[in-house]
């Protein structure tokens, strides 16, 4: 018998026999089985995945004489004629060659002849896409209303171009594309099969080649063939193909990773030497990296088409990227496409673009960018676990050796074991411990050690004096909450202590720090309440250039210096802005 390619040697012959396409075989043996045939099917999909095979099944199956279930027996005389293409029931018609509104009236007269044998007259029409659209309007009338033994079925790739009234009068199926695994599982057996020793690597990257077309596939599987017929490895494909190494592409990633772009040149110039061509050669590097984009959100590479050994490779450069930088490198690897057309220099333009991946660096959460920046505008240095993105919250730094201990009720520091993926505001978790003891509440209990002290404290006012023996403990426990507030506070001066007000000042140059203390007062002043044992109110002032003369004119002729505006501030615990 002379030589047959794959694809028509292994051609299904039944309908279990069709790869991948289960959800449209089963519909058709029940339609057969229950005789609930249709005057028209539509069979669309991509080119290889079956939908001619399909067509020649079901023609056979609706004349087969001695049909067992809803497979054709492929023994009979009407079964042998169809499958040699000399049947006079089973007319197949080229749409491509065929598309005129003559060659529909001619189809419009023979199909009210009967059959010559069977019981049906099946037209397949292949590529019907290809007809004119008055050629598809002539066949409206028939198609609707065909003589009750004639079955049309149309085969197209391209869907879209049937006019809706053609597809309304017809039960469409819609093939998928055949998943590489079920590719190279085909390929397995058709070697076995022939006694060809396969490298399942090898089946692999021919699957993934063929984009989902198992005619592509077995078209592929007969090429490698002809170079040795006895085995077939990955090399021998990538030869035949004129495919990249596998190797070359993941020593790429890696060194994108690594931002070496000498690795990457590297990497690049190993594969235009191999004679890879470089819209090949990015079309490849896409695939990759999608299947590490793949594993990384997947955890895994079990979900993979690809060899066992290539998926461990996957997972690995998976764990070292982010989703958000594997995203990027997709993103600029598809926009090459449209580059290489209108570039006078492709290779150039791969080598800028990976290049720049390789140097461009990771990738950073905005969520994060936004609580550094507002910990800068707070004066708070975050440390390197949350600048690194880490999302935990570091302890509260210590007091001084020389600060007095922090009582049992001040503001405890947040534990290391909180939760890991929530990172607090700075600003919010710096006062919401203090802030928690509102003025108007009852102080806290105070230590033992302090008590005679806040007792006298808490009795009446404290002078400018007392104030200023215990200033350098005050700061001390605001440093133990926002380090950076300490240092501007430390840099104030204590001018006046009256009532229940305290009175900073600040040298003209410094309005920066005093900023900082009046955006932040309400933390401070709750921290001096817990630690004096009673509510203060602190009032902020630029400091320094007149003398006490001018001083005191100026606090007389203030209107803080009136005893009225005094009482009223004091009663409802105000400030004059």
């Amino acid at each position: 018998m002379a030589y047959q390619v794959t694809a028509r040697k292994w051609r299904p012959r039944k309908f279990d026999e069709v790869v991948a396409q289960e959800h449209i075989t089963t519909t058709l043996k029940n339609a057969i089985l229950s005789e609930r045939i249709a005057q028209c099917y539509l069979l669309c999909g991509p080119r290889g995945v079956g939908k001619t095979t399909t067509a020649r099944i079901l023609a056979k199956a609706l004349n087969c004489s001695a049909r067992d279930g809803a497979d054709p027996c492929d023994a009979c005389e009407s079964c042998k004629s169809i499958a040699v293409g000399t049947s006079m029931n089973v007319l197949e018609i080229d749409g491509a060659s065929n598309n005129s509104v003559e060659d529909i009236r001619e189809l419009r007269e023979v199909v009210r002849y009967a059959a010559t044998e069977g019981t049906y007259k099946i037209y397949i029409i292949d590529e019907v896409h290809m007809l004119s659209t008055a050629a598809f309007n002539a066949l409206l009338k028939t198609l609707e209303e065909p003589p009750a033994h004639v079955v049309f079925i149309f085969a197209t790739t391209e869907v879209q171009a049937v006019p809706d009234t053609i597809l309304s009068r017809c039960q469409r199926f819609n093939f998928r594309r055949v998943s590489a695994g079920r590719i190279a599982q085909h390929l397995r057996l058709i070697a076995d099969n022939e006694g060809i020793r396969a490298d399942e690597r090898a089946l692999f990257v021919l699957a993934n080649r063929a984009d989902g077309a198992l005619r592509d596939a077995e078209s592929l599987f007969d090429q490698v063939v002809s170079l040795d017929a006895d085995g077939i490895s990955v090399d021998a494909v990538e030869h035949v193909l004129g495919l990249v190494d596998r190797a070359v592409y993941f020593e790429l990633i890696e060194a994108i990773h690594a931002s070496a772009p000498g690795g990457v040149l590297d990497c690049i110039e190993r594969a235009i030497e191999a004679g890879a061509e470089v819209e090949e050669f990015a079309h490849g590097l896409v695939e990759r990296v999608r299947y590490v984009l793949l594993a990384n959100v997947q955890g895994s590479a079990a979900e993979l088409d690809v060899a066992e050994e290539d998926g461990q490779r996957y997972e690995a450069l998976a764990a070292a990227f982010a989703v958000e930088d594997l995203m990027r490198m997709l993103q600029v690897l598809m926009d090459l496409e449209s580059e290489f057309k209108r570039s006078v220099s492709p290779r150039f333009r791969l080598e800028l673009a990976l290049v720049r991946l390789a140097l461009m660096g990771r990738a950073v959460d905005v969520g994060e960018l936004l609580v550094r920046l507002k910990a800068l505008e707070n004066g708070t240095v975050l440390p390197p676990s949350v600048a690194a993105g880490q999302g935990e919250r570091p302890p509260a730094s210590a007091p001084k050796s020389g600060a007095a201990p922090t009582s049992p009720n001040s503001a405890p520091s947040r534990p290391e074991s909180a939760a890991p993926n929530a990172v607090p505001d700075r600003t919010e978790s710096a006062v919401s411990a203090p802030a928690a003891h509102k003025v108007n509440e009852p102080p806290t209990a105070p230590s033992p050690s302090e008590s005679t002290q806040d007792a006298e404290a808490a009795g009446a006012d404290m002078s400018l004096e007392q104030l200023a023996a215990r200033w350098d403990e005050l700061v001390d426990a605001v440093r133990a909450v926002q380090p950076a507030l300490a240092i501007f506070l430390k840099g104030a001066q204590l001018l006046a202590v009256e009532g229940k007000s305290v009175k900073l000042g600040f040298a003209a140059d410094d309005r920066f720090p005093m900023a900082q203390v009046v955006k932040n007062r309400e933390s401070i002043e709750a921290i001096c309440a817990e630690r004096l044992g009673g509510s203060v109110r602190l009032t902020c002032v630029v400091a320094g250039g007149t003398d006490e003369a001018g001083k005191a004119k100026k606090k007389a002729d203030a209107p803080e210096g009136d005893p009225t505006v005094r009482s009223v501030l004091d009663a409802f615990d105000g400030e004059l802005v």
